[in-house]
């Protein structure tokens, strides 16, 4: 009996120790953040919007918080959201939802806290009826080696990474102002409607909006091959975008090259270009019909292969775009659009036209 007794005070001993030390979860809440998602809004005057919140602690779980709102910006009113069934732990909720209206036409922003930790919500209203401002349009030429520019208001952007789809297909980007404002393109053939490009608000990066152009453009379906692309001596000279950059073009298709490599003997056709040093890019190839084409880097001369292709798909509905990633020393070398057409019982046809897309990584 006394063993026993004697067990009971050092474990109650023991326990009055370890409530001296305080909350053995403490560790686990440092780094405690709110988590507001999103942490930007868009939202139309007199429309709505909701942001969720949540309490993480520093291991990124969930804790039972209370949320408050404050230093709630002008032109905007925000309220929580009775309706949203919450998660809950004991009598805390884990998460909350808080309703954004849209009062006036401004930007400004919301405070969401709880504890000692707050996440600041950015918020656009735009002006009843306004929408998603379009880009105007100015094209040079009526042929796909046009360049056209599109252009955005102030107070938007195209967003970095942003194509263009006409409804011909998508549009080669060549070259993106430093504010962001306009991206100039080359509109693949046949384009007869205005396209679609991916913009995002200064204040608002992480929320792309699609816009579409406010002029018709009516692109030639057919376009004139270039001279030269029969030949390695004769090939027409393309550019390797520098880094952070893209470029481009489309060609008709001629495919008059009998020098192809380890493809020679089946339509080709050729362009040089120069790397001044060792490069990485990117490349995604399109064409007019569904033939199986295949694009291979050569020597300069012509007749070796790099062992660099882009050649994954058939002929058929999925044979376009080609599309992968090229890593070629410094040099002189060819590009060469390949038909391998000539070995299907029934011969596939060139395409009328062809085009290549070209990026290079930011270092």
């Amino acid at each position: 009996m006394k063993r026993s007794m004697c067990g009971l005070v050092v474990l109650a001993a023991a326990t009055g120790l370890w409530a001296c030390k305080g909350d053995p979860t403490e560790p686990l809440r440092e780094g405690e953040t709110v988590r507001t998602e999103p942490s930007a809004v868009f939202v139309d005057q007199g429309g709505t919007a909701f942001v969720t919140v949540q309490l993480l602690d520093g291991q990124g779980n969930q804790l039972a918080a209370d949320f408050q709102v404050q230093d709630i910006g002008p032109g905007i009113a925000v309220t929580k959201d009775t309706n949203f069934l919450p998660t809950t732990t004991g009598s805390l909720e884990t998460r909350q939802r808080f309703i954004v209206t849209g009062v006036d036409a401004l930007v400004t922003s919301f405070v969401v806290t709880s504890g000692g930790a707050s996440d600041t919500v950015a918020v656009r209203v735009v002006p009843a009826g306004a929408g998603i401002p379009p880009a105007t349009v100015a094209s040079t030429g009526p042929n796909a080696s046009d360049p056209t520019v599109l252009t955005v208001p102030a107070g938007y952007q195209f967003n970095p990474d942003s194509g263009v789809t006409f409804d011909a297909g998508a549009a080669i980007v060549i070259d993106r102002a430093a504010d962001g404002r306009s991206i100039t393109v080359l509109p693949p053939p046949g384009t007869t409607t205005t396209g679609t490009a991916t913009i995002f608000v200064d204040f608002l990066p992480t929320v792309p909006l699609a816009t579409t152009t406010d002029v018709p453009l009516t692109i030639s379906p057919t376009l004139a091959a270039q001279p030269g692309t029969g030949d390695p001596a004769t090939a027409p000279e393309i550019t390797i975008p520098a880094p952070g950059s893209t470029g481009g073009f489309f060609d008709g298709g001629a495919f008059g090259a009998a020098t192809c490599g380890g493809n020679s003997g089946v339509p080709c056709q050729l362009y040089k270009f120069t790397l001044a040093a060792d490069a990485t890019f990117n490349i995604s190839a399109t064409w007019s019909n569904e033939a199986d084409l295949g694009i291979y880097f050569l020597t300069a001369d012509g007749t070796t292969d790099t062992d660099q292709a882009c050649d994954e798909h058939g002929r058929g509905a999925d044979a376009k775009p080609e599309a992968c990633e090229i890593s070629l020393a410094a040099g002189t070398y060819l590009v060469g659009f390949v038909n391998f057409g000539p070995f299907y019982p029934e011969l596939d046809p060139n395409p009328d036209w062809i085009g290549l897309a070209i990026s290079t990584p930011a270092p």
